[in-house]
């Protein structure tokens, strides 16, 4: 397996977007509970949709701060990348559109501002 180093910009976005894309929760009952979820997907990438359904925007920056290097060069890219439009995503939608259907306001609110 390369490493994501060698690779170019449009490939990584392209293997995070593969990789995300088969990702998944699974929620009972209410939306907001975060006891009985299950994750399918990229292990490395699930701090992104905990952080949503904690609606924990501390967890959220530093699982940002913990692709630096590894998706863009500072925190900023890795957002902007991440939730693009063939970004990341949880549960089959974007970051953002996750962040609105769990109802996790503080989280939707800070991704809403860095877009």
């Amino acid at each position: 397996m390369k490493k994501l180093a060698t690779l170019s910009v449009t490939s990584i976005v392209l293997a995070i977007t593969l990789s995300i894309a088969l990702s998944g929760f699974d929620a009972n009952a209410k939306l907001g509970s975060s006891n009985k979820v299950k994750y399918a997907g990229d292990i490395a990438y699930k701090k992104f949709c905990e952080a949503v359904i904690k609606d924990d925007v501390n967890m959220l920056k530093r699982s940002v701060r913990d692709k630096i290097g590894l998706v863009a060069s500072s925190s900023q890219a890795v957002l902007k990348k991440l939730t693009a439009s063939n970004g990341m995503e949880c549960n089959g939608v974007d970051l953002v559109v996750f962040s609105e259907q769990r109802e996790a306001s503080q989280v939707y609110k800070y991704l809403s501002n860095a877009k």
